[in-house]
């Protein structure tokens, strides 16, 4: 029985490794919304993303990054900044994950990345962000949200991860002390 779960779990662990292999993504500005498809233009950020791409985002978690809650099709507008990430599915592009107003200037709201300087504890994780500025605290009670797959906790996050981050306050110190109410996963 166990024999069968670890084979079970490593088919799992490679195909969640395939998909995100196989995962596009562009950073730009929305062109034109007609029903469920999204045309946007702007830099590819994954060797599979496009400069241009009309993507079919309906079943897509859309998330606003200046409020950091979830969006609907209807909030998003022509000339909105916009990621989409997207994967090729019987010939057409659709969004697995989408957010809105990338060109934030919320100070409490911001990017970072994870490094390799992780602690675990118990049901919580803290880690140094790739650029040295920040020290990220994470508990049950933070919001950690994977619209690729759906929830992460604590002790999921790995070296690497990128996360769009809101806090409420931020430490003075060398590196700043987050502890984020909510964060959304944008890359693994």
């Amino acid at each position: 029985m166990q024999k069968i779960l670890i084979i079970l779990l490593l088919s799992v662990s490679q195909l969640l490794t395939t998909a995100a292999a196989n995962i596009g993504e562009t950073i730009g500005e929305v062109v034109s919304i007609n029903g469920h498809y999204l045309h946007v233009t702007g830099d590819p950020l994954t060797p599979l993303g496009k400069p241009s791409i009309t993507a079919n985002i309906k079943n897509a978690p859309i998330y606003d990054l200046l409020t950091g809650f979830p969006a609907c099709i209807t909030d998003i507008t022509p000339d909105m900044s916009i990621r989409i990430a997207y994967i090729q599915k019987a010939g057409e592009a659709v969004a697995i994950a989408v957010w809105l107003n990338c060109d934030y200037e919320d100070s409490a709201a911001f990017t970072v990345v994870v490094s390799d300087n992780i602690q675990y504890g118990g049901d919580h994780s803290a880690f140094l962000s790739a650029d040295g500025k920040y020290r990220v605290t994470l508990s049950p009670k933070t919001s950690i949200i994977d619209p690729y797959t759906g929830d992460l906790t604590p002790l999921c996050i790995v070296p690497g991860m990128e996360f769009f981050v809101w806090v409420d306050m931020i430490t003075a110190s060398s590196p700043s002390l987050v502890y984020p109410s909510k964060v959304v996963l944008i890359d693994d």
